[in-house]
């Protein structure tokens, strides 16, 4: 029987290599995003596998509804999801207006629940399986200008819990991947700016930053059914060592993806 996938931000950078790790692992996968995400697809299709795109902003319940209903119509069953669509903008808290925190807390935090909350009464029906959202290092380390970016991780880190607790019983498994600095489309840019990547480097004891496939390999490792059977309501850090010290290097000033 064909198990589907639904990625969410998969049109590039960590979305996107998980949608590929998931799909040679066998899964259909429905790839979302509110850009265009046709070009993974068509990838995935190319190599063999069974992929579709799909246009959705995850703040609305409806769009995400009607994302997983289709996805299910044109692959097949749902028994994974994967939150990646988050943003992330640095503002400093006394200069923080009300709509910069609810366009944070709208996507990671509202975006997160409306997908995890449908995928998972649909995979809960479907006999079971696991849903995976993406936390941050920043949902337990401060970070410059970042409090609202910081409670929106830390209220997803209590979600996944929440779920485990109450959807075991449903055979629905709920973890979350922190990433520590990660390269992406979105902070190529800074890495590439001078001292940059040396200084983010040398705060992880494992010597580099990450890429978007250290984080896709933990996403397809929680959602194998065999290797992770028995983990829910887990936090599995993916930081290169970054925050056994806490080392803050100010990493993140010109990224901005609330307006990409």
């Amino acid at each position: 029987m064909t198990r589907t996938a639904l990625v969410t931000g998969g049109a590039r950078g960590m979305g996107a290599e998980v949608a590929r790790l998931l799909a040679a692992d066998g899964f259909a996968v429905a790839v979302a995003d509110v850009r265009g995400c046709e070009p993974v697809a068509e990838e995935l299709r190319r190599e063999g596998g069974l992929a579709a795109a799909y246009d959705c902003d995850v703040r609305d319940w409806e769009a995400v509804a009607d994302v997983i209903a289709a996805a299910e119509r044109d692959l097949g069953p749902l028994r994974t999801a994967v939150q990646v669509a988050g943003v992330y903008r640095m503002v400093s808290f006394l200069e923080m207006r009300l709509e910069q925190w609810r366009q944070v807390l709208e996507v990671n935090v509202d975006g997160t629940f409306n997908v995890l909350r449908i995928a998972s009464e649909r995979i809960a029906a479907n006999g079971g399986g696991s849903v995976v959202a993406i936390s941050s290092t920043a949902s337990w380390l401060a970070w410059d200008d970042s409090t609202h970016y910081l409670a929106s991780k830390a209220a997803i880190n209590g979600l996944v819990r929440g779920m485990a607790y109450e959807l075991g019983p449903r055979r629905v498994r709920a973890n979350a991947v922190a990433p520590g600095t990660i390269r992406t489309p979105a902070t190529a840019p800074e890495l590439a700016m001078a001292g940059v990547e040396e200084a983010e480097a040398a705060a992880c004891p494992l010597g580099r930053v990450g890429e978007s496939t250290d984080v896709a390999q933990a996403v397809r490792f929680l959602c194998d059914e065999e290797r992770a059977a028995w983990i829910t309501g887990h936090v599995l850090v993916v930081d290169g060592g970054y925050s056994t010290h806490g080392g803050n290097s100010g990493f993140g000033s010109t990224v901005d993806t609330t307006t990409d």
